[in-house]
């Protein structure tokens, strides 16, 4: 009656275990679809790449990260301050080697000035309206979900295999194990109703 009791308890640990291996596999695997006459077996991921791909795209641009949400943390009063800092001094450089050297140096100091006080008065406005049209064609332009979905679309199977691999192991591992416990349970419970009967 022991060896009874040991084998079922085995035997039901091992089918949980090898149940929740396989369906772990069959995430993945097999790649190409096998034909079985009633049915075709794929792995999920080869089988719905492009779904996949799709979903996620659309999650990240509504959810995580939109083009508004870039172009938000792009236009600071702090990121327009460096721009008008860079783009002063390069007119300044650029106006100093173009205006001719016949002009006496006080005069190009004077030009170079002026043109430069006009500039930072206007670069303000100048650069909030190059956010706003640029975020507005951008916006209508670039999709992230797009993005997302054609890079998801051009990953090799192995190389997106790895990557969620490398992500939910733990848990892939953790599913597995728990199918040996559940298959345990069921195999205790069996041998209660065998020994109740």
């Amino acid at each position: 009656m022991v060896i009874k009791v040991v084998t079922t308890l085995l035997i039901s640990t091992f089918i949980g275990y090898i149940t929740n291996v396989v369906a772990v596999k069959m995430l993945f695997w097999p790649r190409q679809p096998i034909n079985l006459g009633f049915y075709t077996v794929q792995g999920i991921l080869p089988k719905r790449q492009a779904q996949i791909a799709v979903s996620l795209g659309e999650l990240v641009e509504k959810e995580l990260l939109s083009l508004e949400d870039v172009l938000d943390k792009i236009n600071t009063p702090e990121i327009q301050q460096k721009l008008i800092d860079k783009v002063s001094v390069m007119v300044k450089v650029r106006l100093t080697e173009l205006l001719p050297r016949i002009i006496p140096g006080r005069l190009i100091q004077i030009i170079v000035d002026t043109l430069d006080k006009i500039l930072i008065q206007e670069s303000a406005q100048i650069i909030e309206q190059m956010f706003k049209f640029g975020g507005e064609y951008l916006t209508s332009e670039i999709h992230i979900s797009k993005i997302v979905e054609d890079k998801v679309n051009a990953f090799d199977l192995q190389q997106l295999e790895d990557m969620i691999k490398g992500i939910s192991a733990p848990e892939l591992t953790f599913i597995e194990v728990l199918g040996g416990v559940m298959g345990f349970i069921i195999g205790l419970v069996q041998v209660l109703i065998i020994l109740i009967a």
